[in-house]
This record gives structure tokens, C-alpha cells and sequence, in this order.
């Protein structure tokens, strides 16, 4: 029997013997024990994996899937439209815009898939390193859940946290969507700039500021915060406490990129994780592999250098 990983990422690897994965098809009894809702990938001697969900006591089968998401473009000039007798009123008109569909690159990345798809998981945590894809699922995946009708809204929530051992501009110029565009950096990066005034426009997104949403009551909506290393457990718990009926939660980080102290000694995400893992509403997936580029797998490759005195 070989097992991957000992350290609770959300996921176990197996390569079972032949006579372990023998006994397994005919029991479903594994060596070694699962969380609720842990996912459990297991390859043949061929190294082809299956996939698999821990749930209610069994394992549920599944593949990776796709996400398909539709972008809204930017509305047209205003048109003249007949309301009835001699009255006429303006109105913008919206198009459904391009189709994108993503499909996983990695193992991990499938069982992603399948936890933002779930909507049995009201609670979703994606940790992993830079290019991981976190933000690019999550955002897809919450277009293509309010494309299904799911949910109205998308709540986008990140703390106002400058990256570490960098100068404080201030107060951002221009106009509103000049500032807002720091706050929404990756959903902007991940569905475009484009879609994002439009729904913008359309009120199916909406950006909240950390600092404000204590007594906030968000209803029918997919509330999703982004780069949660910077996030104490306090912060988190305020979060998860906005849920009102038919919402849920995607939650994203990387502990590598903590920017201040304040975070490290907290210990947020760690904490968060310990507390809910088992939990029939807590989904988790880490998420090891940076896919954005060749380029960009090279950050690895300086973060692990050590430099010798």
C-alpha cells in the first residue's frame, strides 16, 4: 500500500497492490481511514486514476467534468422600446457573450471541481500555491452556478491588506471603477474586465469591504473571499456567520503569502481547516501544482532556494 500524504490536504492518494485493490472492489473497505467529504484518488497499475468522495459512511464515484461559463458583454448604446401606447422607454440591452469552458489540468484539480459543483458543500476552501488555479475555478465556477440559476448574486469580499514590505498609495484616483479594480484583481483576471462592469451594472456582482459587513445578511448569493491568508480565524468566523438561506461560501489562500504578522500568529486558514474537517457542510481541497505557465513554476523553484551566509 503507498499513500501520498499523511498531512490533511482535502484528498488521499492510493496505488494500491493488486490484491489490496482486489479486496477493494469487492468490500469498499479501505486500509486506512477518510474524513467526510475527503476525496480519495487511487490509481491502477497502469497509474490511471479513479476518483472518489468520501460521504455519509461510502464512497462516491465521480469524474472531473468540465465548467461552463458564459460571459456577459458590455451593454449596447440605449435603445428605444416600445412600452405600450405612445410612451417609449430607454433601456440597455445586454448580450450573452462568449462561452468558455475550462477543463481540469491535474488530479487535484478534478477533485476541485467537484467540491465547487457540489451544492451539497455550502463551505468551500481551495489552498494552494500561486497559479494553482484557486481564484480562475472559483470564479468560473460561481458564473456557471448563476448561469444554472443557483443563486442571484456573487458577493466578493477581500480584507484591504497590501502586499508585504510595499508602500500604502492611499486613496486610489478616479472613479469608482478605477478603485474597485483593486479589490477584484483576480475575478477580473479570471472572467474579464468586460463581464465584470457588466455585472457590475446588472447588480449579480457586488464588492464588499471586510470592514463592513458585520450584521450583513447575504441571501441567494455565492459569497467568495480571496487570498484568506490574509484573514485572522476572527474574520473567517464573521464570514462564515453572513451565510443567510440558499448561500454558500468559496474561500481561497496561500500561506506561502501571508503579508503580515498578524496573520502568521493568528494562524486563520490552519485553524479553520482543524475546526471544520468532517464537517457534512466543509469542503477542502489543496491544490499543489502551479499550471499558469512554465514561467510561473519557477517562483517554486525561489522559494525553496536557501541562501547560505
Amino acid at each position: 500500500m503507498a499513500i501520498t500524504t499523511d498531512t490533511y490536504t482535502g484528498w488521499k492518494k492510493w496505488s494500491p497492490t493488486q490484491e489490496e485493490l482486489g479486496k477493494f472492489y469487492e468490500t469498499s473497505e479501505l486500509p486506512f481511514q477518510l474524513f467526510e467529504n475527503e476525496y480519495l484518488i487511487i490509481y491502477d497499475d497502469e497509474n490511471l486514476p479513479t476518483y472518489y468522495c468520501y460521504e455519509k459512511g461510502r464512497l462516491r464515484p465521480f469524474k472531473g467534468g468540465s465548467i461552463k461559463t458564459i460571459h456577459d458583454t458590455p451593454p449596447e448604446d440605449e435603445l428605444n422600446i416600445e412600452t405600450g401606447g405612445s410612451k417609449k422607454r430607454k433601456t440597455k440591452k445586454y448580450s450573452k457573450g462568449k462561452q468558455t469552458i475550462i477543463y481540469p489540468r491535474n488530479d487535484e484539480q478534478v477533485c476541485a471541481f467537484d467540491l465547487l459543483r457540489d451544492n451539497t458543500k455550502t463551505i468551500k476552501l481551495l489552498l494552494g500555491v500561486w497559479g494553482s488555479g484557486k481564484d480562475l475555478l472559483m470564479a468560473n465556477s460561481a458564473l456557471e452556478a448563476l448561469r444554472l440559476g443557483k443563486y442571484e448574486k456573487i458577493i466578493w469580499l477581500r480584507n484591504n491588506v497590501r502586499t508585504k514590505d510595499t508602500p500604502d498609495l492611499g486613496a486610489l484616483p478616479g472613479e469608482v471603477w478605477d478603485k474597485l479594480c483593486a479589490y477584484v484583481g483576480p475575478f477580473i483576471d479570471s472572467v474579464g474586465e468586460d463581464s465584470v462592469k457588466t455585472m457590475l451594472q446588472k447588480g449579480t456582482l457586488k464588492v464588499e469591504p471586510l470592514q463592513s459587513i458585520r450584521g450583513r445578511n447575504f441571501s441567494d448569493s455565492i459569497i467568495i473571499c480571496s487570498e484568506a491568508e490574509n484573514l485572522t480565524y476572527d474574520h473567517l468566523k464573521l464570514i462564515v456567520a453572513r451565510a443567510a438561506e440558499n448561500s454558500c461560501i468559496m474561500i481561497n489562500g496561500d500561506l506561502r503569502q501571508r503579508d503580515l504578522s498578524i496573520f502568521e500568529r493568528s494562524q486563520g486558514l490552519e485553524k479553520f481547516i482543524e475546526c471544520l474537517k468532517g464537517e457534512p457542510l466543509f469542503g477542502y481541497v489543496y491544490l499543489p501544482k502551479t499550471e499558469r505557465s512554465a514561467t510561473a513554476r519557477l517562483a517554486d523553484k525561489l522559494d525553496a532556494f536557501e541562501f547560505k551566509d
